[in-house]
């Protein structure tokens, strides 16, 4: 069988052999000269160095100088091998962050573990030497590689990715190596020996990557995933190190609790390791860090899509707010929001959903406000904390004291439909809180898109069935005019005989009788139909005629109704009786929700020369919020039993708007209920 210094020259022995290929490559062409000359120059350093080592492990050679001379070589020939590509690819360099803070860490993590190794080692010179510039150069290399691949521009990362895998896998191996001999334990020849395979195996991604290099492919990059490993890797390895320190610094001056203390600490550092990425909020900051350190692109856009598309088709129709939240949400971690939307007949942006979140008091959003300017105009995500912090950048935005003063709102991703504005979501703040960067931005603004799609083409649906229900409503219509004909019919009969049996008491009686039957009839009937069924004339109309009508035809139920109305005429372009219409559903509404010893109050105001509100005030039962929001306009949906269409409502908001007008409800349960009419005034 072969021993371990056998097994040792065979792996550096193909190390050599590889690093030979490598080496011929490069100079022979296969690469641009300014692109090949460095990485040939570590190449070639690095087969002479594989080659001494085979001699070391054959006992054909004992030169500790020479070989502390090729180490120190190969590390600063692959360090600024890596510098250069470092340079050329990016902006900023290893050397530009190592005189800034990011420089104060490298020099403890390099600087520590150096020192205490010379003060405790009593080895020879060249041995000093070799391991304390072994560490630090393994260190300056692999810290050279995560920015060159960090740094470099999305375009240029494929180039490198390979080459960032190669160069770091290899000096990984020797930063551990070499930092569990500053620490003290023995290595043992068995981990030198493998230090030869690793090299040959590694060289494979090594050759990827210059063949990448050279051709400027923009495929095949490298997934994120390796980089964070990459990274966890090299924090392991670090940590691994002090803590080694740290056992053995415990075992040479721990005296009779030396032993003790030593599995105490490795115990400790255990435990501190798995409760620190135990916490929520650490694996949020290390995942903030991560994205905000090692790509500049930090989204796998597949599975976000995927995600995105799964969440929104997973809700129904009536949960399509919540679905939409949700879905926007969870792309920045958002623990939860409420989405607005505004149709084309509305003046103002209202709540369409919300998850895990509940609505804000002052729900309404006026279509006119500063928010809705400022999204329409630059179709920016609003960041409130930025916004904050720099309110020149949003041009002195003024929002309400809702959304700013409290609630830990955070980002407004605006909703378009082509150029318009169909709404907005207010997301809350995660736990942690990430700087967003364009990518964050553009792909808000993508989603916003398409949820802005899906909303609409929900309502759209709704719409739809709503018409199909109204299909059914005429066909209904269709049936109780066929009845009213049959009335008509018996009611003519009646006349043509009375000039026969006028004076027949019997005949009386059966008219009397036929006459009763048909007004029960028609009462029914009348119950069903609305003004609707009638042709709409538009006119102007004196707002204080249409309110008397409405009161006067309320009186024969309680409580009866106060009116106030202004001491002018106040005209609007209506048809008179559909707006009294309007105005009579509003008071019957409230007597159904009113006890008889309860008050409603209905008051018309002059609001300026083009506007007038009209108010009607209970303190009867009232509507919860969810009520207003789900059901209170919408058609069909009736709390009166199955005798009532369900349509009073929804019919009056409609006619409100066609008017130009809106419609607000204010109510708690309990309390009562104010609908409020802002209806424009005609010129």
């Amino acid at each position: 069988m072969m021993d371990t210094n056998e097994i040792g020259a065979l792996g550096y022995a193909i190390a050599m052999i590889v690093y030979a290929l490598l080496t011929i490559l490069l100079l022979s062409g296969w690469q641009r000269s300014d692109q090949s000359r460095l990485p040939a120059l570590a190449t070639g350093i690095s087969l002479v160095w594989a080659g001494v080592w085979i001699a070391g492990f054959l006992d054909l050679t004992r030169a500790f100088a020479l070989v502390t001379a090729l180490e120190w070589a190969r590390g600063l020939a692959w360090l600024i091998a890596s510098l250069a590509i470092l340079r050329e690819v990016a902006a900023t360099g290893l050397m530009e962050k190592l005189r800034s803070g990011y420089g104060v860490l490298v020099l403890l993590l390099a600087g520590l573990p150096v020192v205490y190794f010379l003060l405790r080692a009593d080895d020879p010179p060249s041995t000093l030497v070799w391991v304390s510039g072994g560490y630090v150069l393994s260190l300056l290399i692999v810290l050279a590689a995560e920015q060159l691949y960090r740094s470099a521009p999305h375009d240029a990362r494929s180039d490198v990715a390979y080459l960032c895998i190669a160069i770091a896998g290899v000096f990984l191996f020797d930063l551990v190596m070499y930092g569990l001999v500053l620490a003290g334990p023995s290595t043992g020849p068995e981990y030198w020996a493998a230090r030869g395979f690793v090299n040959a195996l590694l060289a494979v991604p090594l050759a990827l990557g210059i063949w990448r290099r050279s051709h400027l492919s923009p495929e095949g990059q490298v997934p994120r995933q390796i980089a964070f490993h990459l990274f966890g890797a090299t924090v392991v390895a670090v940590y691994i190190v002090l803590v080694a320190i740290g056992h053995r610094y415990v075992q040479s001056y721990g005296g009779s609790w030396s032993q003790v203390a030593a599995i105490v600490l490795v115990v400790a550092a255990i435990v501190a390791a798995v409760v620190l990425f135990a916490s929520a909020r650490i694996r949020a900051r290390v995942r903030v860090t991560l994205m905000k350190t090692f790509l500049q692109y930090k989204y796998d856009y597949r599975k976000e899509w995927l995600r995105f598309i799964a969440t929104l088709s997973k809700f129904g129709l009536d949960d399509v707010g919540e679905a939409a939240v949700r879905a926007v949400a969870q792309i920045v971690n958002s623990p939860g929001g409420v989405v607005w939307i505004k149709e084309r007949a509305s003046t103002a942006y209202l709540p369409a959903g919300s998850w895990r979140c509940s609505i804000p008091d002052a729900a309404q959003i006026a279509a006119d406000s500063e928010l809705v300017r400022f999204l329409q105009e630059r179709q920016w995500i609003v960041d409130l904390e930025e916004m904050r912090n720099h309110p020149d950048r949003y041009e002195n935005l003024e929002l309400d004291s809702w959304l700013i003063g409290g609630g830990n709102w955070w980002l407004v991703v605006p909703l378009f439909l082509g150029k318009r504005l169909y709404g907005f979501v207010v997301l809350l703040e995660p736990r942690v809180v990430p700087s967003l960067n364009f990518e964050d931005h553009d792909l808000l603004r993508t989603v916003g898109r398409h949820v802005a799609m899906h909303i609409n083409q929900a309502e759209s649906d709704k719409r739809l069935a709503e018409s199909r229900q109204f299909g059914a409503y005429n066909r209904l219509t269709a049936f109780l005019m066929h009845d009213l004909n049959n009335l008509i019919a018996q009611q003519s009969l009646v006349v043509k005989n009375a000039e026969k049996f006028r004076d027949n008491p019997k005949f009386i009686d059966d008219t009397i009788d036929t006459i009763a039957h048909s007004v029960a009839r028609m009462n029914r009937l009348m119950e069903q139909l609305t003004s609707a069924t009638k042709a709409p004339t538009t006119r102007k109309t004196d707002l204080r005629d249409a309110l008397k009508k409405a009161v006067d035809r309320c009186r024969s139920r309680s409580p009866l109704p106060a009116l106030e109305l202004p001491a002018d005429a106040v005209m609007l372009a209506a048809d008179p009786e559909r707006l009294t219409g309007v105005f009579e559903h509003l008071i019957r509404n409230a007597q159904d929700a009113t006890d008889e010893t309860g008050h409603i109050q209905v008051a018309a105001t002059t609001l300026d020369d083009h506007w007038v509100r009209v108010s009607v005030t209970d303190d009867g039962q009232g509507m919860s919020a969810e009520f207003i929001r789900e059901r209170l306009f919408r058609p069909f949906d009736s709390t009166k039993g199955d005798q009532r269409m369900g349509i009073g409502a929804y019919q009056a908001r409609d006619y409100v708007r066609q008017l130009g007008g809106q419609m607000d409800v204010n109510s708690d349960v309990g309390e009562g209920t104010t609908f409020t009419l802002r209806l424009p005034v005609a010129d």
